[in-house]
Order: C-alpha cells, then sequence, then structure tokens
C-alpha cells in the first residue's frame, strides 16, 4: 500500500514538474491563415479576389475548420468577400497589413511608390515614418471595426516592426502578429534571425529578436508564415526559400507533392523535446484556385487526418496566443528542431533557439558544420524609428556567423558521421556522433554557451574566433602578370583593311542615293549620311533575310554594293571632291585642330573597350562593365548568326523578347560577311567607327545649324567647343568625391555615365549617330521630299529596334512638331515611322509585359538618400520631415533643389548650354531648333518621371541624349563667352571650363588603363569553353551563379566568381538553360524557376534528374571544379566528355 501510495505521488511529482512535450494533443497545433488581398494591384483576370476565398471557405466549412482571414484594407471594401466571412462568425477576422494606395490615401497619406508595389518601401509599414504608420495603422483599425464591430486581436504582414506593433498592442490590444519565416533575398528583402519558423515573445526594440526581459516584452505572440524545410530552406535565393510549407512555394520551384508538405508538417509537430509546436497553412487569395486549389484541398486532407490522429489541434491565431500566454507566461521558453532532410539525402540539421541566441547545425558536404549562429544582442531594430525603403535584417545584422551574408562557417568535422543523436540533459541539449576518424563528438547547446567535448565557449567568443579564422584564410588567386596581348600586326592590319573595304562597300548604295538628293553638299558630309543609311539598311536586310531561313542572299547585296562602289571610284568628279573636301582643308588651322579633337576624343572613348576580350597570357581579360554588358552582347550576336529572332541565350529552349537587338544583328551580319570574330567588333572595331561618326556627325550637325547665322570662322570655333564638351566633357560627381576625402572620380554619381563610356553602350552609341543623321536630314528637308521622306521614314523607323528610348524620343519629337508647326512633312514621316516602328517593336517585345513604371523623383532621390552616389542626408531628411508634418513650403524646396542637383550635377560644365534657353523664341520658330528643343527635354523628363520593370535604373539611359545636346548648345554659349566677353574675363572663364570639364572622364579612363583587368576567363577555361563550341549544338547547363566565391578568391576574379553573366554562352556560342540573372531581369523572363530547378539538379547530383534533362533539352553540363560536383556516370545518362583542372564538362543523351 505504501509503495502505491509512493509510486503515485512520485508520478504526480513528475508530471507537474517535467515540461509537456509535443507527443499530446494539447500542445502541438496548426492555424490555417488565409490572407485576403483586395483590388489593388490585382492581376489574375481570370479569377476575382474573392474567387478564392469563397472556394477556402466552402472547404474549411466542411471540414470543420475554423481559420483566422487576415483582411487586407482594399478587401475590406469588397462586398462579396465581407459578406462571405461574416457568415463564419467562429472563424476568426484580422488584418493584413500590407500597404497599397487605396489605404494610404484613405488614411491622408501619400503611397510609397517604387519600381515594385510588393517591395519593402511600399508594401511595409516600415517605408513609411511613424505618425504615417499610426495614421495607416488608425484608420484600419477603425474601418475594421465598422465592419465587424470589434477590433482585430490578430495581424499580419510579411514584416511588421517593434514600433507598430507596440502602437497596436498598446492601443489596440492585439495579441498575436504574423510574419513570414527566414527569407534572404525573395520580394528584394530580407527577414532573417528570428527564431527559426518557430514563435516567440518579440522584443519592442527589434521584433526580429525575443525579448529577454519583461520591461523590452511586447505581450503578443509573433508566428510565421511559410514555415521553412530546416535543411534545405536556408540559403540566399528562392531556391532555398521555396522549401517551405506553401503550396505556390514547392509546386512552383520544386515539382514537389503533398508528401513534401506532409513531411514538414511532421517535422515541425513532432519534436520529442519541446513544450509546444505550432506551424501556419494557409494560401493567399492572390493565387489562381484553379492551379493551386487541388493542392490546397490535399493540404486540408492532411491535415483532418493527422489531426484525427491525435497529431495536434487546428486553432486560430488569436486561440493559440492566448494558450501561448497563459504556458509562458513570461518568456518563450527554449526550441529545438532536430530535422532530417525531407528530400531524402543524408544531410540533417539542428536548430537551437532561445533567448540569448540562435544556432543552426548542419551535417552536408562540409561535414559537421554550424552555418548560421547569431547572439540576440537587444540591438535597435532597423527601421523602428524613421522609414527605410529596404528592410535588410541579414547583412544589417552584427555578432553573427552567417554562411549566407558573409560566408563565414564552423567545420566542427569534415567527412561523413555517424551513430548520430540528440539528447536532453537538464535545459541543455547535447549533439554527439563518431566522426570520420572514429573519435566521438560531444556538441552542448548551453544557455548561453556552446560546449565541444566539455570544453565551454561563450557565444560571442565563438562567433569572433571563427568569423577571424575565416577571414584569415588565404584566398585562392590566380597569378596576373604584365604582358602584351597576343594579337599579331598581320593579323590585326589583314582584319583593318577588310573592315575599312566592307565599310567603302556598305556606303556605296546610299552614297548614291545621297549624292542625287544632295548634289551640293560636301564630300564628307555625304559618307556620314551614306553610312548611317548603309548600317540600317544592312541591318534591315539582314533581318529580312534571316527570318525567311535565306541569309546568304545578303551577299547578293554585298556584290550590288561592290559594283555601286567601283562606279562611284570609276567617276572623276569623286578624286576632285576628296581634293577639295579633305586634302584642301587640312591646310586651316582650325580644321586641323578640329581633325585633332575628333582623333583624341575617338582614342579617348575607345579606351574602356579596346583591351577587352584579348588574349593575355592568363587569359580572357575584361574591364568595367564589358564583364558583363559586353559579354551579353557577344552571347547574343552569335545567336543571332544562327537565326532570326535568335533563341535567347541566357534562357536557352526560349525565343528571345523584349530587346532591341538591331545593333548585335549588326554586328552578326558584320561578322557573317568577314569572318571577324565577334569580340573584335564588339570592342574594337565598331567603337572605332562609332566615336569616329560621333564627331564627323557632330561636325555637319553644328555646321547646318549655325553657319548661316553667326558665320564660318565662328561656327568652326563653335565646332571645336561642342566636340570638346562632346568627347571629353564629365559629371560634377569630383565634387563630390573631393567633398567626401575620395579622388576625382564620381562619374556615375548623379547616376548618369558620361562621355568616356559612350562605347560601354553600344546600342546607345549607334542611336545617337543615327539620331545625329536625321537631324541633319530634318534640317535638309524643305518641300515634299520623297526620297528624303523615304531616307527618314526608315532611319526614324527603324530606330527603335537599336535603340528603343531613341527610337520612342524621335517619334515623339516628330509628333510634336508636326502639330505645333504644323509640318505635313514632319507628320507624314511621324505616321509612317510609328508603323515601320510598331511592326518591328511588337514583333520583339512581348505586350503582356508592363516595360515602363510611372514612379516621379525615383533617380533623384536615390541619387539623395544613397552614401554612395550624392548622399546628401539633410536634404533626404528635410523632404521626408517636410512630407510627413504637411510643411509643403520646405518639401517642395528640398525637392526643386534635389531636382536642381540632379540636373546640374549629371551635366558638369555642359550645363552653360542652358543659357541657350534665353533664345527661346528663335528655337520655337525655327523647325530643327524646335524638334531638338523637344527631344532632349523629353530625355531630360522621362527618367525624372518613370522607371522600367525589371532593372528600375535602365531609363537613366534616356538622359545621356540629352547630355549630348546640352554639349552642342553648351559650344555656341562658350562661343558667345570667348568672342563677345571682355578678354580679360572671356580667356580665364573659358579656360577654367575647358579645364575642369574632363576631370572625372579622365579618372575614370585611368581606371581601364590598369594592366590587370577587373575580371578575366583563365586559359583552362577558355580552353574548355573552345572545346564546348566545337561540339554539335545544344543546351548547356551551368552551375548557377555563387556570389560567396568571391570570398574565397583574390582580385582579379574569374568571370564565374566575379558576377552573374552570360560568359558561357558567349565564348561556347551555344545558348545555356539559365545565366545572367541581370540581364534575365531586363528581358522580364521567368528565369528564378530556372535557377531554382538547376540548383535542385546540382543538389541531387543529377540523381533521379532524368525527366529534368529531356524536358529542357538539355545536352551538356559545363562545371567549374571549384562547386564539386560530380555525377554517376554509370547511369549512362551523363558522360564525362571533358576535362581539366578548372572545368569539366558532361555530355547528356537525351531521348
Amino acid at each position: 500500500m505504501y509503495k502505491f501510495f509512493f509510486v503515485f505521488f512520485l508520478s504526480l511529482i513528475i508530471f507537474y514538474l517535467l515540461p509537456a512535450t509535443v507527443s499530446a494533443q494539447d500542445s502541438a497545433f496548426v492555424s490555417v491563415v488565409n490572407p485576403v488581398r483586395g483590388g489593388d494591384f490585382w492581376e489574375d483576370k481570370n479569377q476575382t479576389p474573392a474567387k478564392t476565398v469563397l472556394e477556402q471557405i466552402a472547404l474549411l466549412n466542411q471540414s470543420n475548420i475554423q481559420p483566422t482571414w487576415l483582411l487586407r484594407y482594399d478587401a475590406l471594401a469588397d462586398p462579396e468577400i465581407i459578406s462571405t466571412v461574416k457568415k463564419y462568425p467562429d472563424s476568426e477576422k484580422g488584418l493584413f497589413l500590407e500597404v497599397t494606395p487605396t489605404w494610404a490615401n484613405q488614411a491622408g497619406i501619400s503611397y510609397h511608390k517604387s519600381e515594385s508595389w510588393h517591395f519593402a518601401g511600399s508594401a511595409f509599414l516600415t517605408g513609411y515614418e511613424r505618425e504615417e504608420r499610426e495614421k495607416l495603422i488608425d484608420e484600419a483599425f477603425e474601418k475594421f471595426k465598422e465592419i465587424f464591430e470589434d477590433y482585430p486581436t490578430s495581424v499580419g504582414a510579411w514584416w511588421i516592426d517593434g514600433y507598430s506593433l507596440e502602437y497596436m498592442q498598446r492601443k489596440y490590444g492585439i495579441t498575436a502578429a504574423l510574419i513570414v519565416a527566414d527569407q534572404y533575398s525573395t520580394d528584394n528583402y530580407q527577414i532573417w534571425g528570428q527564431f527559426w519558423s518557430t514563435p516567440y515573445y518579440p522584443s519592442k526594440r527589434n521584433a526580429i529578436e525575443p525579448a529577454k526581459n519583461i520591461e523590452d516584452k511586447l505581450p503578443l505572440v509573433m508566428m510565421q508564415w511559410a514555415a521553412r524545410d530546416p535543411v534545405n530552406g536556408y540559403g540566399n535565393g528562392v531556391s532555398e526559400s521555396t522549401y517551405s510549407i506553401q503550396a505556390n512555394d514547392y509546386l512552383d520551384y520544386h515539382n514537389l507533392t503533398t508528401d513534401y508538405f506532409s513531411a514538414i508538417l511532421d517535422i515541425y509537430t513532432k519534436q520529442k523535446f519541446n513544450q509546444f509546436a505550432h506551424v501556419v497553412v494557409g494560401l493567399e487569395n492572390s493565387y489562381s484556385w484553379t492551379k493551386y486549389g487541388p493542392e490546397y484541398k490535399r493540404q486540408i486532407d492532411v491535415l483532418i487526418r493527422k489531426r484525427n490522429e491525435g497529431q495536434f489541434s487546428i486553432v486560430t491565431m488569436k486561440d493559440f496566443a492566448d494558450w501561448y500566454m497563459e504556458h509562458f507566461p513570461q518568456f518563450s521558453p527554449p526550441h529545438i528542431i532536430d530535422a532530417a532532410d525531407p528530400l531524402g539525402t543524408e544531410e540533417r540539421v539542428v536548430w537551437f533557439m532561445n533567448l540569448n541566441y540562435r544556432a543552426g547545425w548542419f551535417y552536408n558536404k562540409d561535414g559537421s558544420v554550424f552555418r548560421d549562429i547569431r547572439q540576440y544582442t537587444g540591438g535597435e531594430e532597423i527601421c523602428l524609428l524613421k522609414r527605410c525603403d529596404q528592410v535588410n535584417f541579414a547583412t544589417s545584422a552584427t555578432r553573427v556567423l552567417d554562411e549566407v551574408s558573409f560566408g563565414h562557417k564552423w567545420i566542427v568535422d569534415e567527412g561523413k558521421i555517424t551513430n548520430f543523436k540528440v539528447t536532453k540533459k537538464g535545459d541543455n541539449f547535447i549533439l554527439s556522433y563518431i566522426n570520420e576518424a572514429g573519435n566521438q563528438r560531444s556538441l552542448e547547446l548551453l544557455d548561453k554557451d556552446i560546449g565541444v567535448d566539455g570544453k565551454t565557449l561563450s557565444i560571442d567568443s565563438t562567433i569572433l574566433g571563427i568569423t577571424e579564422q575565416n577571414l584569415s584564410k588565404e584566398k585562392m588567386q590566380i597569378t596576373i602578370e604584365k604582358g602584351s596581348f597576343k594579337w599579331s600586326l598581320q593579323s590585326a592590319l589583314f582584319k583593318l583593311i577588310k573592315f575599312i573595304s566592307f565599310l567603302l562597300v556598305l556606303v556605296a548604295v546610299p552614297y548614291i542615293l545621297i549624292n542625287k538628293i544632295y548634289k551640293q553638299g560636301s564630300l564628307l558630309q555625304k559618307i556620314f549620311l551614306a553610312m548611317s543609311l548603309g548600317l540600317v539598311s544592312l541591318t534591315l536586310l539582314f533581318y529580312l533575310f534571316s527570318l525567311v531561313g535565306l541569309k546568304q542572299l545578303i551577299y547578293v547585296y554585298i556584290a550590288i554594293a561592290v559594283i555601286a562602289l567601283t562606279k562611284i571610284i570609276a567617276v572623276k568628279k569623286i578624286t576632285n571632291q576628296l581634293h577639295d573636301n579633305l586634302i584642301l582643308p587640312l591646310k586651316q588651322k582650325l580644321n586641323l585642330l578640329i581633325i585633332g579633337i575628333v582623333l583624341a576624343g575617338t582614342i579617348f572613348q575607345v579606351i574602356p573597350t579596346f583591351s577587352s576580350g584579348l588574349l593575355f597570357p592568363y587569359g580572357l581579360g575584361f574591364w568595367g562593365p564589358n564583364t558583363h554588358d559586353g559579354v551579353w552582347h557577344v552571347s547574343l550576336i552569335n545567336q543571332l548568326i544562327k537565326s532570326v529572332p535568335p533563341q535567347n541565350p541566357i534562357l536557352g529552349g526560349e525565343v528571345l523578347k523584349n530587346y532591341h537587338y538591331f545593333y548585335d544583328l549588326l554586328v552578326a551580319a558584320t561578322s557573317y560577311i568577314l569572318d571577324i570574330g565577334v569580340s573584335d567588333l564588339v570592342f574594337r572595331f565598331y567603337p572605332i567607327l562609332f566615336s569616329l561618326l560621333l564627331g564627323i556627325g557632330s561636325y555637319y550637325l553644328i555646321w547646318e545649324l549655325f553657319n548661316k547665322k553667326v558665320g564660318e570662322l565662328q561656327t568652326r570655333l563653335s565646332i571645336i567647343f561642342a566636340l570638346y564638351l562632346i568627347y571629353f566633357a564629365g559629371s560634377f560627381g569630383w565634387i563630390v568625391e573631393q567633398i567626401k576625402g575620395r579622388g576625382f572620380g564620381g562619374e556615375s554619381n548623379f547616376w548618369a555615365n558620361q562621355s568616356i563610356s559612350f562605347n560601354l553602350n553600344p546600342p546607345f552609341a549607334i542611336s545617337l549617330v543615327l539620331v545625329i543623321a536625321i537631324i541633319q536630314l530634318l534640317i535638309k528637308l524643305n518641300k515634299f521630299d520623297k526620297k528624303n521622306i523615304l531616307i527618314l521614314i526608315l532611319l526614324c523607323g527603324s530606330l527603335i529596334s537599336f535603340k528603343a528610348y531613341a527610337g520612342f524620343l524621335v517619334l515623339i519629337s516628330l509628333l510634336i512638331v508636326g502639330i505645333l508647326r504644323r509640318s505635313l512633312n514632319y507628320l507624314i514621316i511621324f505616321i509612317f515611322s510609328l508603323l515601320l516602328s510598331a511592326s518591328l517593336f511588337f514583333s520583339n517585345f512581348s505586350l503582356s509585359e508592363k516595360l515602363i513604371i510611372f514612379s516621379p523623383f525615383w533617380f533623384i532621390h536615390s541619387m539623395i538618400d544613397s552614401p554612395d552616389r550624392v548622399g546628401w542626408m539633410r536634404f533626404a531628411l528635410a523632404r521626408e520631415t517636410g512630407f510627413s508634418q504637411g510643411n509643403w513650403f520646405k518639401f517642395i524646396t528640398a525637392e526643386v533643389l534635389s531636382l536642381f542637383v540632379f540636373i546640374v550635377g549629371n551635366l558638369g560644365t555642359r550645363v552653360i548650354g542652358a543659357f541657350s534657353l534665353l533664345k527661346f523664341k528663335t528655337i520655337f520658330q525655327t523647325r530643327e531648333y524646335l524638334f531638338m528643343l523637344i527631344f532632349s527635354a523629353a530625355s531630360l523628363t522621362i527618367p525624372i518621371l518613370f522607371i522600367q520593370a525589371g532593372n528600375p535604373w535602365n531609363t537613366i539611359q534616356f538622359i545621356y541624349y540629352f547630355l549630348y545636346i546640352s554639349a552642342i548648345s553648351g559650344g555656341i554659349v562658350l562661343l558667345y563667352i570667348f568672342c563677345k566677353w571682355s578678354k580679360l574675363i572671356a580667356i580665364p572663364v573659358t579656360a577654367v571650363i575647358l579645364i575642369i570639364t574632363p576631370i572625372n572622364s579622365w579618372a575614370t579612363a585611368n581606371g581601364y588603363l590598369y594592366f590587370k583587368p577587373h575580371a578575366f576567363i583563365p586559359t583552362q577555361e577558355l580552353e574548355a569553353l573552345q572545346f564546348l563550341e566545337s561540339q554539335s549544338e545544344g543546351v548547356v547547363l551551368t552551375y548557377p551563379y555563387d556570389e560567396k566565391l568571391k570570398l574565397r578568391f583574390a582580385e582579379p576574379w574569374p568571370l564565374f566568381v566575379y558576377d552573374s553573366t552570360a560568359y558561357v554562352g558567349a565564348f561556347s556560342k551555344k545558348s545555356v538553360y539559365v545565366e545572367d540573372d541581370s540581364q534575365n531581369q531586363i528581358l522580364l523572363t521567368d528565369y528564378k524557376k530556372r535557377l531554382v530547378a538547376s540548383k535542385d539538379f546540382f543538389a541531387k547530383s543529377g540523381l533521379g534528374e532524368d525527366e529534368f534533362l529531356d524536358k529542357n533539352r538539355i545536352k551538356y553540363i559545363y562545371i567549374p571544379n571549384i562547386f564539386e560536383v560530380k555525377f554517376n556516370e554509370q547511369t549512362k545518362k551523363i558522360k564525362l566528355i571533358f576535362e581539366n583542372k578548372q572545368i569539366s564538362i558532361y555530355g547528356v543523351e537525351n531521348r
């Protein structure tokens, strides 16, 4: 009897003293939470916002599940949604705090529009000042109460800051909040470092961290949306963050099934050491019910089955928060997640979280490794007290060991481990295993420390020590020795002769036409116009011939041109014209000076491109933007040589869309005809030609504009000044650099690239040459001249495919001048040019994509706000303070001054050209002047008001045309100063302007003269690419770009380390399954799914991926050996066909 009572009381004591576990249904929970968006930014034309809600309610009601509906403000105005959710009073209703224009307008604040509505600066409360957050919150809560007769207790958004949480908790009594689980780059923000997919009490000062004391504690429970796969969900890309419990994630990106969902659910709800478990499951109504509804139903079936088996309870957010606060009234309890890989590999993870730190231990290819240890320091949250356009918790964190953000990790044991287990000893957890050397290893996760085999290390010292070890590791370096490029004089001369001969042939037919129209013009001007027309004609003909599969017909055109050239040379008059137009003018000193400026300017502008793509002893070198943009052009040109329309070289198997590729087609035609390497044409021959044409064309443009008004001598002087500005002018960025103590650079501190970078953007370069030709032809347009009008239609209409921005500017200028001056000729040219432009544009661009976004002052605000550019924080603060306080004078003053800084800073000394506007009446009365005024005004206005979808900063290229027109007008103003002012003032002023004009252009040019490239393709990798080029056609799969490799290599970097580029496609002449992320963003492709699929393929070393290879017609796999990927060749599907020290290439046998 005594034994019975003893056992009974002992059992009671054990029951009450030991913490509960998740084995019972009363401590494991799932909340079904469905965020509901309204009509703002609604994109799905096939369903209404209410469609998914109606389907979810029917399903959940039938399943006896009470969900939580988080309603966005615009959804509160949808009567169908509201009437539906009100029918079910037992379900919980809360607020989804995603800011949209409707909500902002009703709250009486300005919506902060960015390039995408879901970016942090627009959608999160942190994108707004504290006073604005309060107004938004008050408006939403009052609107909610008006509808549901009470305030909500649960709220959600992918991020909610501590200030907003405290305000809502204090004023409205919220008890539950939902944020997104760890994600590094999805949606362009970083929510990173909280408890791993586990609820906690957030800190007032930093809601990403758990509260460590009562004063700092927010009495509400922070839950997490899209619980990540503990093994595969930790990483820096969409590939990792889409390993989650969300149907849209694992279906879209990984082609996984409900079994995966069930496995993730089990991982979180079957942990034996934890005192509770909680997971959120749901589906946003903005996802297609047709596509995701069936999987959502299967998820609900799994929940019902597991609930009935007693694995967990299904509760609302409010009910779970109530339970949590009752059982853990003070602080969040420690939590541990021990998980094997749900994908079935040998990998494993243990995530441990308590009030002091988070640790992520992994068993992967590195062995036993801590990839993540972060100390919860209680520091102030980013964006807590002031608004932010970005939310980046990963890169702003301190006291962290974070492989994803900084490349640092703690490898405890390399190689395999066995006998792994997790045990609990008191409040501590012990990870034990036998390492590959046969030694027993014990890792203890303590309250404030980590123990290794009995040795205790503080979290702080562990992070510091391992970080220092990682930083002290010697970086890999490929020796770059100073040496000349391997380009023989004989070969160079032969290529040059071929190219010059080609240009002469190209000019022949257009010259005959131009000569008939302008019999009295200068020979060199005729050659310039004929060259412009010849470049366009060749491109259009090659385009048409290639479209019908008969590109060989281009040789017929060349043959006709050769005959025409022979006839021109045979005419004796041409010899006299050469003497009169080219030889005699050389005797005039001013002409010699002009020629000298053109030649010097050409050399100057070719400096940034000339060395790129040349073969040096170390391999192919690349400088500046040529490392990316130049390589992209090479890859595209190689595809255009094969077919038109071309296959997208960076998205194999897809036709290229949303790109103006006529420049690339011109180079492709040239390479096809002459058999000159694409790199020589892109980096050397065409840059020289474009810069020469820029000078020659500008000379004759200025001559046509001003000779009759100011006389021959003064026109030549204005040409000298203008050409100097055109070739050498830079921005005032050097002043910013001097203020910050950083030298004389700063070319693009105000955003726009300058004259030195002319050839780094070859589509812009050729488009400017064509614009110069168009303006000259417009000047010569008198009466109804059919031939001239036809030439102008050809040039204006095709311009959009050389550079879409230039095409648009010319068309809008033709239309406005035609209307204002009632010019029938201009309107005819506009109408037919528009028809040609439309036919070319719509054949290459997707109408379903939004290409341009209205976002006023985006460039100006980012210029003022960014410390990497101007970084004038006083202006930024004045703007924000003025707006938030309704001080419109302060706000408008700050905006106007910022606009002034933007314009003047970009113009540099060309700003003096603004004084030409004093002659506005004369400008308005003259058609060509008016055309240039409208053209330049539009090129300035558009980037002030608009950004480009994909890469917002691309629209800054509009302003380049404004800079050119300003250089011409600046030359005229300099002429006025030099000739009209007192010589005592004029000479010093002119000299100062000329001296400071090229300051940062020279600084930029100097950066291209260093013998070490910014990036390069090593010799052995070049050998691999040449081998791949020799193989038959097929799509190439490459290893996805890994930015962390930069931490392992010393500069200069190999190209595969430097950036995500198109280099494999460029130098193998093959299309690649997916590469060059940034260019794919510009093209608005759905490349991320491919990126994720390729990462999945390499993560599995190709096992079981035959369907992936066949479906995407992948014929080659290209892998830098640094990634240590090997395939099992016994499958007979993948065979090694090339290998050296740096690269392995596998061939794939497709069905």
